[in-house]
């Protein structure tokens, strides 16, 4: 086969000479190699792209046009096969990164759903008066004159209520937080 003219190559693939393609695939290797490595830059899917490419031409070999070039018809099938791995790839990028990315949020918020608990366990140890005290100007959103008019005490019991609720968070959370991370290592671990 080597001794025939690309026409007659072209023309002996088009009728299913496995000896053709043998001798096409001889010649567009590595050429078709390299013009794939500029776009991708990654040997095994270079590779993979070549054979995908010549498998193309076998499984369309009836419908090369023997008035046209050859080394067009192939190297146009090379580059549209470039485009869609790169569009594929591209797609699987941003999939992978929407993924994960929604992975971290929902792991962050689960942390912080642990916290929000964790504070909230806490709070209910506070004594009766405190914890009311607390959640109607944390949660409720109340002003400390607000929380005295309704509990009918002064602005600073309410002052002094709410700073010894935050001293007591500020002094518990710590552990809680350290019993959850040592937790979360133990389980991971």
């Amino acid at each position: 086969m080597d001794n025939l003219t690309e026409k007659a190559l072209y023309k002996a693939l088009k009728s299913g000479q496995p000896e053709a393609f043998n001798a096409l695939y001889y010649k567009y290797h590595k050429k078709l190699f390299a013009f794939i490595y500029k776009f991708l830059k990654n040997w095994h899917d270079t590779e993979d792209l070549v054979q995908k490419v010549f498998v193309i031409i076998w499984e369309k070999k009836e419908n090369i046009d023997l008035n046209k070039s050859f080394n067009n018809y192939i190297f146009i099938i090379a580059r549209n096969e470039v485009y869609d791995f790169l569009k594929k790839k591209a797609l699987m990028d941003y999939c992978d990164d929407y993924a994960l990315s929604n992975i971290k949020q929902t792991e962050e918020g689960i942390e912080t759903k642990r916290i929000v608990e964790t504070i909230y366990s806490l709070i209910k140890k506070l004594p009766e008066r405190r914890r009311q005290i607390f959640l109607l100007n944390r949660d409720h959103g109340l002003t400390y004159k607000q929380i005295a008019v309704r509990l009918n005490i002064s602005e600073n019991t309410v002052d002094t209520q709410i700073r010894n609720a935050l001293n007591f968070l500020r002094g518990e959370l710590p552990r809680y937080l350290k019993v959850m991370v040592l937790f979360l290592i133990d389980t991971i671990i």
